[in-house]
C-alpha cells in the first residue's frame, strides 16, 4: 500500500451545528491538522458543525483508493462527490474511508462534515481534522492497513502475522509473501511464503468489507543477539513485508518494532527485560495547550523532553488513544506507555460524550486503537477506562469490563502490552 499525506489543498467552513453542505456560502483555505476551536479562544466550547472539502484526481486503474484519518473530533462523515461513504463518531480512533467506487475519472470533491457539540468531555478536545488525512493506494490483493502484527521475544525470535486481502473470487496462483527483519539497511533474517485458497478465513468482524475473504499468514523468524529495546537504549528495528504476484511486488508495508520483555507482578511491581523498573509516570492529554489539538509533532517532542528533564520515563494517554506521532515519538526516546481508550463506556459524564456511540461503536473503535499501535515496544499496559462509573453501578458494568477486555485480546492475543 502506497501512502501519501493528504494535508495540502482543504477548504473550511464553520457553520451553525447541523448546516448541510449546500448551505455553506464561503470558504476559506486551511491546512489539515486543523482545530478550528482554537480560533476563538473566548468560545472553545461552542457548538458548531465543520464542513471541509478538497479536490482530488485518481486514475480508475483497478488499484483501490482509500483515504486514512489518523484523528477527527467527533462525529463524522466522509462524502465523495456528494454522496456519503462513511461515518466514524469516535474522535480518536483511526479510520478508513475506501472511496475506489465513488471516484469519476474527472475531478472529484472530498468533503467531511464534522459535528461538535458540547459539553463532549472534561477537558478541551478541540474540533475538526486536527490529525493527519493519508491517500492511500493499493491492489486488490494487498495487505490490510495495521494488518502487520509482530510479537518480539528477547531471545530473538520473530513472529509475524501478516493479513492479505483478496476478492473471494480472484485467482491467487502465483501469490507468495515476503517478510524480512532489517537492521537500518542491513537484512538480518527472512523468509517466504506460498499463499494458497486454504488460507481464506471468515472475515473478522471489525474488518467488514463486502465480496472478499482474508488470509492470515504467520512466519518466524530469528535473530541473533538482538539489542533490546529499553528506556535508557530503545533499539529499533524494521519489519518489511511484501506481497508478490508472479515474482513481482504489488504491495508492501513497513513496521517498526523492538525486542522487549514486559511483566507486571503483584509483589515486586513492573519489569522491564528482567530489570526491576519504578515507573514515574505522567498523564498527559492530546492538546498542546495554546496550540489546540492539532497536531504538531515539534511540539510534541518539546512535550517530551521537557518531561524527562523532570524524571518521567512513563506516560498514560489521558484519556484516550493519542495520535501515531506520539507513540513514533515514544518508540524512539525510551517512555513507556499505558495507551488508554476511554474515560467512559454507557454511563456518560458530560451530554455528548462518547457514551452516546460507545454500545454501537467499541468494537470497531477498540479495533482501530489497538491494531494501530499493538506492534509499538513503548506499549506496556492497554487501558479499557478511567473512572468508569458503570463498573461500580451494576453488574452490566462488570459485563462490559470483560467484553472490552476480550475484544482487546482479540486485537493483541500474544499480548504485547
Amino acid at each position: 500500500m502506497t501512502r501519501r499525506l493528504l494535508c495540502d489543498g482543504w477548504e473550511f467552513a464553520e457553520m451553525p451545528l447541523g448546516a448541510a453542505y449546500e448551505e455553506v456560502t464561503e470558504w476559506r483555505p486551511v491546512d489539515i491538522p486543523h482545530d478550528w476551536l482554537i480560533y476563538d479562544v473566548n468560545d472553545l466550547y461552542r457548538d458548531s458543525t465543520g464542513w471541509y472539502r478538497r479536490k482530488l484526481t485518481c486514475p480508475r486503474d483497478g488499484m483501490r483508493t482509500i483515504l486514512r484519518f489518523d484523528g477527527v473530533y467527533m462525529d463524522s462523515r466522509v462524502y465523495v462527490n456528494g454522496e456519503e461513504v462513511c461515518e466514524w463518531k469516535n474522535g480518536y480512533t483511526t479510520f478508513e474511508a475506501d472511496i475506489t467506487d465513488h471516484l469519476r475519472e474527472s475531478e472529484n470533491i472530498i468533503s467531511v462534515r464534522v459535528d461538535h457539540r458540547s459539553p463532549n468531555s472534561r477537558w478541551y478536545s478541540g474540533a475538526g481534522i486536527y490529525r493527519n488525512v493519508w491517500l492511500c493506494r493499493c491492489p486488490a490483493a494487498h495487505i490490510l492497513s495495521d494488518g502487520v502484527y509482530i510479537s518480539a521475544h528477547t531471545d530473538g525470535m520473530v513472529e509475524v502475522t501478516v493479513e492479505t486481502e483478496r476478492p473471494e473470487t480472484q485467482d491467487i496462483g502465483g501469490l507468495t509473501l515476503r517478510t524480512a527483519v532489517l537492521d537500518g539497511d542491513r537484512v538480518l533474517a527472512e523468509t517466504k511464503y506460498y499463499i494458497t485458497a486454504a488460507d481464506s478465513s471468515l472475515i473478522p468482524a471489525h474488518l467488514v468489507r463486502e465480496g472478499c475473504r482474508y488470509s492470515i499468514n504467520e512466519q518466524r523468524l530469528r535473530v541473533n543477539a538482538p539489542r533490546l529495546w529499553s528506556i535508557e537504549s530503545p533499539g529499533l528495528y524494521t519489519c518489511i513485508s511484501e506481497l508478490k504476484m508472479n515474482g513481482e511486488v504489488i504491495d508492501s508495508s513497513s513496521v517498526r518494532f523492538g525486542f522487549r520483555s514486559a511483566e507486571f507482578t503483584p509483589d515486586k511491581g513492573f519489569f522491564l527485560n528482567g530489570r526491576s523498573v519504578k515507573l514515574l509516570g505522567a498523564c498527559i492529554h492530546h492538546d498542546s495547550g495554546a496550540l489546540g489539538a492539532a497536531v504538531n509533532k515539534a511540539a510534541l517532542r518539546r512535550k517530551l523532553d521537557k518531561l524527562r528533564m523532570m524524571g518521567v520515563n512513563a506516560i498514560r494517554t489521558t484519556h484516550n488513544p493519542p495520535a501515531p506521532e506520539l507513540m513514533e515519538l515514544a518508540d524512539e526516546m525510551g517512555f513507556l506507555i499505558v495507551s488508554e481508550f476511554t474515560d467512559v463506556w454507557e454511563t456518560p459524564k458530560t451530554e455528548y460524550d462518547y457514551a452516546r456511540f460507545s454500545k454501537d461503536w467499541r468494537e470497531r473503535d477498540i479495533a482501530s486503537w489497538i491494531r494501530r499501535d499493538r506492534n509499538c515496544p513503548s506499549v506496556i499496559a492497554w487501558s479499557i477506562g478511567n473512572e468508569i462509573p458503570d463498573t461500580g453501578a451494576d453488574e452490566h458494568g462488570q459485563e462490559i469490563a470483560s467484553l472490552m477486555k476480550a475484544l482487546v485480546k482479540r486485537n493483541d492475543p500474544r499480548g504485547n502490552a
